[in-house]
């Protein structure tokens, strides 16, 4: 059961209705998890920007950016994101089995190195970043820039973010992800 009621076109402020207005052009609907977060405006607008700058403005390939985000969702058992990245994942050519493997202990040894890197790195940044061994940080930095490994661990911190409060605030799934083939 949700817990928190998600803030419809109807209940929004004209500025959170102009902030729906930009999120249906980019996803043709108000993902329920903003919608959510409408519930503090001061904050929407900023997470967005972040999520746009993390997510979208990148120089890491879009697969690397599902794998991290996937893993992380699945440390964090987050059915939401799990779901919600499904479509997107395999949109940028994660396959299924891959998928099955992502959200799973591993091996990972079907992943290249550098994916690998960040499936690891990845999985203990989503449990306890404290541990990350400078052994991890070296096979990531082989093959990403500083750039890139910045905006990993920013990318990952918004989906834990995300993850966390999906699972804490029991969102629902969005209806488009819950139609068969989604």
């Amino acid at each position: 059961m949700d817990r928190i009621r998600i803030v419809g076109r109807d209940a929004a402020t004209p500025g959170i209705q102009a902030i729906y207005d930009s999120l249906e052009e980019k996803f043709h609907k108000v993902p329920n998890l903003f919608g959510t977060v409408a519930h503090h405006p001061p904050a929407l607008r900023p997470l967005l920007e972040l999520f746009t700058a993390v997510y979208e403005q990148t120089s890491l390939p879009p697969r690397v950016v599902e794998l991290a985000i996937i893993r992380v969702a699945y440390a964090l058992q987050s059915h939401y994101c799990l779901t919600m990245h499904k479509a997107f994942a395999l949109q940028v050519g994660i396959e299924e089995a891959e998928l099955r493997l992502l959200i799973s202990d591993g091996p990972y040894d079907r992943f290249p190195a550098a994916e690998r890197a960040v499936i690891e790195y990845a999985a203990v940044y989503a449990t306890d970043s404290r541990t990350i061994t400078d052994e991890q940080y070296a096979r990531l930095r082989e093959h990403y820039s500083e750039e890139q490994v910045v905006n990993l661990s920013l990318l990952m911190g918004l989906a834990r973010l995300f993850g966390d409060m999906a699972n804490s605030l029991h969102i629902p799934l969005d209806a488009y992800a819950t139609k068969p083939g989604a």
